[in-house]
């Protein structure tokens, strides 16, 4: 981090705070709806519908960024989510909590990290020298995982041990904290001229459109690669995965929770060690990562197959096997994600940044729901829904080959 400017640290430090405090009580307050409710069937369709507004969200969010000082925008949205979890924290305190206060908390605080995010990503290459973008973006990405990481374990030790009130309050109290943090950033700003809002928010969507549709193909592209990534290769582990171990392999719940913190690990590190790929991965060479997660696909359906007869020896092939998945897909992410940063001018960054945001977030419920019908369907012989899988992830990398082609012979001329 040394090389990093004052600003950016600081930038990072608030975004720890801020999604620690989120995953502690995001959680949290998964376990009070079990506890309250006895159904979790009730929470995965809170979960569900919190994520929708997402979608429509983002865009406005990356509208908006472009348009208004991204620290204000930061500490605002920081500060506004402060105060709705600490009046939660009231009506808990007062013993009125119901479901639907839990939904409307978590369904705002959705919409508001729609509007947080393409302000965050929006900033990075306004803060950082472009040889450092790629590095800048892993520890953000890295932060993220981080706490998405510890704030499950945090979040399940603090509600042992302490009421859920407690919580709720020092998660407010995290959000008012980063706040203070951003307001010590400096980030490059150009006043917009002012218009009516609803117009502002409409002409800028369609200025970013138009700008990834017509004036740049390549973000088109990579847009495309995030979408079809996320809707194929990504939900073998939010909908696969917790099948196998729990219900296949008959692992205990404490195992699949080995499995999850293996993941984060794989992707904690990716995050982390990506700025040393810098020069070794390139356009040219990005369809041979999802190869790479093709033949690890191949090798977890041999594993999960007739060929090995004990459960356990399954569980550690399929873990590791999606341990290596999620590192290179956190590669492919993080490195088309700084390659879209270069390529779009400072005005448009935020629109365009939300718009690639939007198309991973409507690709993932989709995939989530098949992968369910497809589970379902192959579930005494999973190991042919891996290995299709597998074919399938050969094909996307040969997608993404044809996709960059022009890009890659600029390359390798170059």
């Amino acid at each position: 981090m040394r090389e990093f400017n004052r600003h950016f640290k600081l930038m990072v430090v608030g975004q720890v705070i801020s999604m620690f405090g989120a995953s502690v009580l995001r959680f949290a307050l998964s376990l009070y709806i079990l506890d309250l409710t006895g159904s979790a069937t009730i929470f995965g369709t809170i979960l569900a519908l919190s994520i929708i507004p997402t979608i429509f969200i983002s865009p406005i969010g990356g509208a908006i960024a472009d348009r208004f000082h991204k620290k204000k925008m930061m500490v605002t949205l920081d500060v506004i989510s402060g105060t709705l979890i600490a009046i939660f924290a009231i009506i808990l305190v007062s013993s009125n909590v119901t479901v639907v206060s839990i939904a409307l908390l978590m369904t705002a605080l959705t919409l508001i990290s729609a509007m947080y995010q393409p302000a965050v990503q929006s900033s990075i290459p306004l803060l950082v020298e472009k040889e450092l973008l790629l590095k800048s973006n892993g520890v953000i990405s890295g932060v993220m995982s981080i706490s998405n990481f510890i704030g499950p374990i945090v979040g399940g030790v603090l509600y042992s041990f302490v009421s859920i009130e407690a919580i709720v309050i020092v998660s407010a109290i995290c959000f008012f904290f980063a706040a203070i943090m951003e307001v010590c950033i400096k980030i490059p700003f150009e006043k917009s001229p002012p218009q009516p809002l609803v117009k502002m928010v409409v002409s800028d969507i369609k200025q970013g459109l138009m700008y990834i549709i017509h004036d740049n193909r390549f973000i088109l592209k990579s847009i495309i690669v995030t979408f079809i990534v996320s809707l194929f290769i990504a939900p073998m582990f939010f909908v696969g995965l917790p099948y196998m171990v729990k219900l296949l392999f008959g692992m205990p719940d404490t195992y699949f929770g080995f499995t999850q913190s293996g993941i984060s690990l794989s992707i904690i590190f990716s995050a982390m060690t990506i700025g040393m790929l810098k020069g070794k991965i390139k356009v040219s060479n990005l369809y041979l990562w999802i190869i790479g997660c093709a033949v690890v696909y191949f090798a977890m359906a041999a594993g999960t197959s007739g060929l090995i007869s004990s459960p356990f020896v399954k569980y550690l092939i399929v873990t590791f096997s999606s341990m290596l998945v999620m590192f290179a897909l956190t590669v492919v992410n993080i490195f088309i994600n700084t390659k879209i940063q270069e390529e779009t001018p400072s005005h448009l960054i935020g629109k365009v940044m939300a718009i690639q945001i939007t198309a991973g977030t409507t690709a993932v419920p989709i995939g989530q729901m098949l992968f369910g019908f497809l589970v379902d369907g192959f579930s005494s012989q999973i190991y042919l829904l891996i290995f299709g899988v597998g074919i399938l992830t050969l094909f996307i990398s040969l997608v993404v080959k044809q996709l960059y082609s022009k890009r890659l012979s600029e390359e390798l001329a170059g």
